[in-house]
């Protein structure tokens, strides 16, 4: 019971509403009154209807009828404010479920829907992640590229090293053997103009001038031929200079031939890495388009889902609909009744 609902507020409320020549009902007064509970009105109002029963027998019939028909019509407006009642705490029961089950489905609208937005996102940052990971590989690929046709470079240089030293070695060889040459031909040189003078000292003892003279050309070819032997020992000595600085360049091309190997051991070195991270690379491709695949197979199952709440959402709102034409036609027989009871009323 509402706290404030009296006697005397339904009966105020009751004599409005008959001044207004309608009749008081339980609905009627709580409009009036703008609060109370009906099962508090109706007793109320009943003790003010018989209170007020002189007033309503105006038409000479026995009181027994009045309260015969005050009580049908008591019985009748209970019964249809009691279906009334009912039919608005299950509409409102109905209508509170269907707002339920319709905030539930929009909640997993809402869900699938972000469900599938975080999937498309995943998608996407798998997808840049692929084409990173293709344009990685492709860099990897080209490296080695580079990096085989630095080998090849480095091989055909070392070949040519190769090439290089072995004329250097020949050639000191040429050198060593052309040097030996020249000595023994001074030698045997030498060896003959003594025997030479010799012979010519011992056989041309009578003939003083034309050894004289042939004694100055001997002095003189003498002197020629130690002017010859000093050039030819300092063409030893360049030789021997050049012998050096060829062994010095045949040592410096050696070590560049010792580095040479050794970058081509880190080229090869650096090629097996980049093909460990290609295999790598293909098998996270593998592994992503793996991922893909199930990520698919997640959106399908996630869009049927949302078909399937959608259409459940379709079935709540045509029970909603029916429930509201429902309470219509409830309202429509309530509205008969009265009609018919005032029509009763008013044969009395």
């Amino acid at each position: 019971m509402t706290p404030g609902v009296t006697y005397h507020d339904v009966a105020k409320a009751a004599e409005v509403i008959k001044n207004q020549r309608q009749e008081p009902t339980v609905d009627r007064v709580r409009e009036q009154l703008g609060t109370g509970r009906k099962s508090t009105i109706a007793p109320l109002l009943k003790r003010w209807r018989s209170d007020n029963g002189a007033a309503a027998d105006v038409s000479g019939l026995p009181n027994e009828l009045v309260e015969v028909v005050k009580s049908l019509h008591e019985r009748v407006q209970q019964m249809s404010d009691h279906r009334i009642e009912q039919a608005r705490d299950e509409f409102k029961a109905s209508n509170d479920e269907l707002r339920k089950e319709l905030t539930e489905a929009r909640n997993t609208i809402a869900q699938l829907t972000a469900r599938q937005q975080d999937l498309d996102d995943q998608l996407l940052r798998v997808t840049e992640k692929k084409s990173q990971q293709d344009k990685s590989l492709e860099d990897a690929r080209v490296g080695l590229a580079k990096a085989e046709s630095q080998r090849d470079e480095a091989l055909a240089r070392i070949t040519e090293l190769k090439e290089s030293v072995a004329e250097l070695k020949q050639e000191n060889r040429d050198i060593r053997d052309h040097f030996e040459h020249y000595q023994q031909r001074t030698a045997e040189d030498r060896q003959q103009e003594r025997e030479q003078f010799r012979i010519v000292n011992q056989g041309l003892n009578d003939q003083i001038q034309d050894l004289q003279h042939r004694l100055a050309q001997a002095e003189s070819r003498a002197s020629e031929l130690f002017d010859a032997n000093a050039q030819l020992q300092r063409n030893a000595d360049e030789l021997k200079q050049a012998n050096a600085t060829l062994h010095s360049d045949l040592n410096c091309k050696i070590e560049d031939i010792q580095n040479l190997k050794h970058e081509c051991e880190e080229a090869v070195t650096k090629c097996r890495e980049y093909q460990h991270k290609k295999e790598q690379l293909a098998e996270n491709m593998a592994a992503l388009t793996t991922q893909k695949a199930d990520a698919d197979k997640q959106v399908a199952v996630l869009s049927h889902a949302l078909e399937t709440a959608k259409a459940e959402l379709k079935t709540t709102q045509d029970k909603a609909a029916f429930l509201i034409d429902e309470n219509k036609v409830i309202l429509q027989e309530k509205a008969v009744i009265q009609g018919q009871f005032k029509q009763l009323q008013e044969s009395l």
